[in-house]
Protein backbone atom coordinates (compact mmCIF):
# COMPACT_ATOMS: atom_id res chain seq x y z
CA UNK A 1 0.00 0.00 0.00
CA UNK A 2 1.48 3.19 -1.04
CA UNK A 3 2.10 5.82 1.90
CA UNK A 4 -0.75 8.18 3.24
CA UNK A 5 -3.38 5.97 2.23
CA UNK A 6 -5.95 4.44 4.21
CA UNK A 7 -7.94 1.41 3.05
CA UNK A 8 -11.63 3.02 2.11
CA UNK A 9 -13.08 1.02 5.14
CA UNK A 10 -11.20 2.57 7.62
CA UNK A 11 -12.12 2.48 11.04
CA UNK A 12 -11.06 2.58 14.52
CA UNK A 13 -12.43 2.39 17.73
CA UNK A 14 -9.93 4.73 20.48
CA UNK A 15 -11.59 6.29 23.91
CA UNK A 16 -14.18 4.82 23.36
CA UNK A 17 -14.83 6.60 20.73
CA UNK A 18 -15.70 5.22 17.37
CA UNK A 19 -13.57 7.15 13.66
CA UNK A 20 -14.96 6.60 10.46
CA UNK A 21 -14.29 8.21 7.05
CA UNK A 22 -17.24 10.76 6.11
CA UNK A 23 -20.00 9.61 3.41
CA UNK A 24 -22.34 11.60 1.74
CA UNK A 25 -25.12 10.15 4.40
CA UNK A 26 -22.81 12.44 6.95
CA UNK A 27 -23.74 15.83 4.98
CA UNK A 28 -27.03 16.09 7.37
CA UNK A 29 -24.93 16.29 10.32
CA UNK A 30 -21.94 18.14 8.63
CA UNK A 31 -24.24 20.68 8.13
CA UNK A 32 -25.69 20.91 11.06
CA UNK A 33 -22.38 21.74 12.81
CA UNK A 34 -20.74 24.14 9.99
CA UNK A 35 -23.82 25.70 9.80
CA UNK A 36 -23.84 26.69 13.68
CA UNK A 37 -23.05 30.22 14.04
CA UNK A 38 -21.29 29.64 17.47
CA UNK A 39 -19.43 26.26 16.44
CA UNK A 40 -18.43 27.87 12.83
CA UNK A 41 -17.28 31.49 13.72
CA UNK A 42 -13.55 30.53 13.36
CA UNK A 43 -14.15 28.72 10.17
CA UNK A 44 -14.63 28.82 6.95
CA UNK A 45 -18.50 29.52 5.84
CA UNK A 46 -20.46 26.88 4.70
CA UNK A 47 -23.39 27.27 2.42
CA UNK A 48 -26.79 25.28 3.98
CA UNK A 49 -27.21 23.43 1.25
CA UNK A 50 -27.20 19.74 1.68
CA UNK A 51 -27.00 19.08 -2.30
CA UNK A 52 -23.70 21.37 -2.58
CA UNK A 53 -22.72 19.43 0.59
CA UNK A 54 -22.97 16.13 -0.96
CA UNK A 55 -20.77 17.22 -3.85
CA UNK A 56 -18.33 18.72 -1.67
CA UNK A 57 -17.54 14.53 -0.26
CA UNK A 58 -18.05 13.11 -4.12
CA UNK A 59 -15.16 15.43 -4.60
CA UNK A 60 -13.20 14.79 -1.00
CA UNK A 61 -13.25 11.27 -1.89
CA UNK A 62 -11.38 11.22 -4.76
CA UNK A 63 -8.48 13.18 -2.82
CA UNK A 64 -9.01 10.66 0.02
CA UNK A 65 -8.48 7.81 -2.37
CA UNK A 66 -5.66 9.08 -3.68
CA UNK A 67 -4.60 9.77 0.02
CA UNK A 68 -4.47 13.94 -0.05
CA UNK A 69 -7.10 14.53 2.70
CA UNK A 70 -9.36 12.46 5.17
CA UNK A 71 -12.43 13.95 7.16
CA UNK A 72 -13.33 11.99 9.95
CA UNK A 73 -16.56 11.50 11.88
CA UNK A 74 -16.31 11.18 15.25
CA UNK A 75 -19.79 8.47 17.18
CA UNK A 76 -20.15 7.31 20.78
CA UNK A 77 -22.68 4.20 21.25
CA UNK A 78 -23.59 5.15 17.28
CA UNK A 79 -24.69 8.48 18.06
CA UNK A 80 -22.06 11.21 15.48
CA UNK A 81 -21.39 14.16 17.45
CA UNK A 82 -17.63 15.42 16.14
CA UNK A 83 -15.59 15.75 12.92
CA UNK A 84 -12.55 16.56 11.99
CA UNK A 85 -9.96 16.46 9.20
CA UNK A 86 -6.24 15.79 8.10
CA UNK A 87 -5.45 17.90 4.67
CA UNK A 88 -3.20 19.32 2.82
CA UNK A 89 -0.90 16.45 2.97
CA UNK A 90 2.14 16.67 1.35
CA UNK A 91 4.98 14.23 1.81
CA UNK A 92 5.25 14.06 5.78
CA UNK A 93 3.83 17.31 6.53
CA UNK A 94 0.02 18.05 6.59
CA UNK A 95 -2.52 20.51 7.89
CA UNK A 96 -5.30 18.98 11.18
CA UNK A 97 -8.24 21.25 11.22
CA UNK A 98 -11.64 21.97 10.49
CA UNK A 99 -12.31 20.37 14.71
CA UNK A 100 -15.86 20.89 15.61
CA UNK A 101 -18.25 19.19 18.10
CA UNK A 102 -22.23 18.94 18.69
CA UNK A 103 -23.20 21.26 21.34
CA UNK A 104 -23.10 19.35 24.81
CA UNK A 105 -20.69 17.24 24.04
CA UNK A 106 -18.95 16.25 27.45
CA UNK A 107 -15.21 17.63 27.11
CA UNK A 108 -14.34 14.05 27.84
CA UNK A 109 -15.50 12.68 24.35
CA UNK A 110 -14.53 15.83 22.75
CA UNK A 111 -11.14 16.66 23.48
CA UNK A 112 -9.69 13.21 22.50
CA UNK A 113 -10.94 13.61 18.51
CA UNK A 114 -8.13 15.61 18.01
CA UNK A 115 -5.77 13.03 20.26
CA UNK A 116 -6.90 10.31 17.95
CA UNK A 117 -6.93 12.77 14.89
CA UNK A 118 -2.99 13.47 15.81
CA UNK A 119 -2.36 9.42 16.51
CA UNK A 120 -3.98 8.37 12.83
CA UNK A 121 -1.60 11.93 11.76
CA UNK A 122 1.65 10.69 13.29
CA UNK A 123 1.06 6.86 14.33
CA UNK A 124 -1.01 5.40 11.32
CA UNK A 125 0.09 7.47 8.18
CA UNK A 126 3.56 8.29 9.28
CA UNK A 127 3.58 11.79 8.73
CA UNK A 128 5.95 14.14 11.10
CA UNK A 129 4.51 17.82 11.32
CA UNK A 130 1.19 19.24 11.46
CA UNK A 131 0.99 22.63 10.49
CA UNK A 132 -2.09 24.55 11.45
CA UNK A 133 -3.24 27.93 12.35
CA UNK A 134 -5.85 29.53 14.82
CA UNK A 135 -7.67 32.48 14.57
CA UNK A 136 -6.52 34.58 17.52
CA UNK A 137 -10.47 35.15 18.91
CA UNK A 138 -10.78 31.46 19.28
CA UNK A 139 -9.22 31.60 22.76
CA UNK A 140 -10.29 28.23 24.19
CA UNK A 141 -8.77 26.53 21.11
CA UNK A 142 -5.33 28.15 21.78
CA UNK A 143 -4.94 27.30 24.98
CA UNK A 144 -5.76 23.87 24.12
CA UNK A 145 -3.32 23.72 21.65
CA UNK A 146 -0.68 25.07 23.41
CA UNK A 147 -1.48 22.99 26.76
CA UNK A 148 -0.94 20.15 24.21
CA UNK A 149 2.24 21.05 23.28
CA UNK A 150 1.90 22.44 19.85
CA UNK A 151 4.75 25.05 19.00
CA UNK A 152 3.95 28.60 18.26
CA UNK A 153 5.61 29.16 14.85
CA UNK A 154 4.45 32.85 13.86
CA UNK A 155 1.10 34.75 13.51
CA UNK A 156 -0.63 37.75 11.45
CA UNK A 157 -3.31 40.27 12.32
CA UNK A 158 -5.84 37.16 12.29
CA UNK A 159 -3.79 33.85 12.83
CA UNK A 160 -1.27 31.97 15.34
CA UNK A 161 0.49 29.40 13.56
CA UNK A 162 1.80 26.25 15.16
CA UNK A 163 3.12 22.89 14.46
CA UNK A 164 2.95 19.42 16.56
CA UNK A 165 5.22 16.78 15.63
CA UNK A 166 5.30 13.14 17.26
CA UNK A 167 7.16 14.39 19.83
CA UNK A 168 4.94 17.15 21.31
CA UNK A 169 2.15 15.07 20.56
CA UNK A 170 3.37 12.09 22.76
CA UNK A 171 3.62 14.43 25.21
CA UNK A 172 0.67 16.70 25.45
CA UNK A 173 -1.29 13.74 25.00
CA UNK A 174 -0.14 11.76 28.21
CA UNK A 175 -1.03 14.75 30.13
CA UNK A 176 -4.30 15.53 28.55
CA UNK A 177 -5.52 11.59 28.96
CA UNK A 178 -4.07 11.77 32.93
CA UNK A 179 -5.69 14.94 33.34
CA UNK A 180 -9.19 14.07 31.71
CA UNK A 181 -8.59 9.93 33.68
CA UNK A 182 -8.94 8.31 30.40
CA UNK A 183 -6.66 5.39 29.87
CA UNK A 184 -4.54 4.70 27.02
Amino acid sequence: MPVNILPPDFHQEKYGISVRFVTEDDAPFILSLRTNKELSKFLHQTDNDEAKQREWIREYKKRESEGKEYYFIYSKDGCPFGLNRIYNIEGKICTGGSWLCAPGTPIEQAIPTSLINRDIMFDVLGLEEDNFDVKKQNLKVLRFHLMTGSQKTGEDDTNIYFQATPETHRKGKESILKLLNISE
